[in-house]
């Protein structure tokens, strides 16, 4: 006796539809690309040069940027590991001190700051023990 050919039944098919998805799901992944984090924007990079003897209560060295409400800086300063840079960073009217930097190690100082503000930012730059030398000076817009 000769048996009739089995018809696939719902269950069936709908397992098979499920693997293929699957299947096909998996070879699209194999040749992408994985995701690229954002490049920030360049707000400044500038060279200070910082005086020898004066430090943080006599004098500091400006620097400024201009920032948009609603982005996030990152600002560093970076130099010879005889230095001890700080930093505050000013709002648009040059009055209101937003933030000063934290120390990242011998020659290196960083803050992370939302802005509030759009406009032109101000930066007092200074050396804690008045070491003369320069500091690389960077912010950054993440995006």
């Amino acid at each position: 006796m000769k048996m009739a050919p089995r018809r696939p039944t719902f269950g069936r098919l709908a397992c098979l539809s499920l693997a293929m998805a699957v299947a096909g799901l998996h070879l699209t992944g194999c040749g992408s690309a994985p995701p690229t984090t954002p490049t920030p924007i360049v707000l400044l990079d500038t060279i200070v040069t910082l005086v020898d003897g004066v430090n943080c209560n006599v004098g500091y060295a400006g620097a400024e940027f201009t920032g948009t409400a609603g982005t996030t800086v990152v600002i560093s300063a970076t130099g010879a590991a005889n230095l001890t840079p700080v930093f505050i960073l000013y709002a648009p009217d040059f009055a209101t001190q937003l933030a000063s930097s934290s120390s990242r190690g011998a020659g290196a100082a960083s803050l992370t700051y939302p802005l509030t503000q759009s406009g032109l930012h101000h930066l007092s730059i200074c050396e804690a023990n008045g070491v003369a030398g320069t500091l690389r000076i960077t912010v950054q817009q993440q995006k």
